[in-house]
């Protein structure tokens, strides 16, 4: 692209601070650690949702702890995915406690 039709000015000794920047790296190990847990916790919702299904599949009705727990488990994924997207600056559980969800689907303060 034409250095004329660039939306951004040149300024490579800002870009150069930003790379050299710590907290910016500290915030990438951040990210990857994260990504991983994020991962998992969709791992487990799945296992979850099965259970689910089975349980409601020979018993009639889900299990109401597991009901719970999912909902907790949806409020951790969203944590992570705020923080994983820079709409948020706090870090999820185990930096803070972990999202507890009360029966009516809101999470509790």
């Amino acid at each position: 692209m034409p250095e004329s039709l660039s939306p951004l000015p040149p300024s490579e000794p800002l870009v150069n601070e930003h790379v050299k920047n710590r907290q910016t790296w500290i915030r990438c190990a951040y990210l990857v650690l994260f990504a991983v847990i994020f991962y998992f916790a969709f791992v487990l919702t799945s296992f979850v949702a099965l259970v689910q299904f089975l349980v409601t599949l020979f018993t009639g009705s889900p299990v109401a702890g597991l009901i719970t727990f999912g909902r907790g488990l949806a409020a951790y994924q969203r944590q992570i995915t705020l923080f994983l997207t820079f709409a948020s600056d706090d870090k999820p559980f185990p930096f803070t406690p972990f999202p507890a969800w009360g029966d009516s689907g809101k999470p509790s303060a």
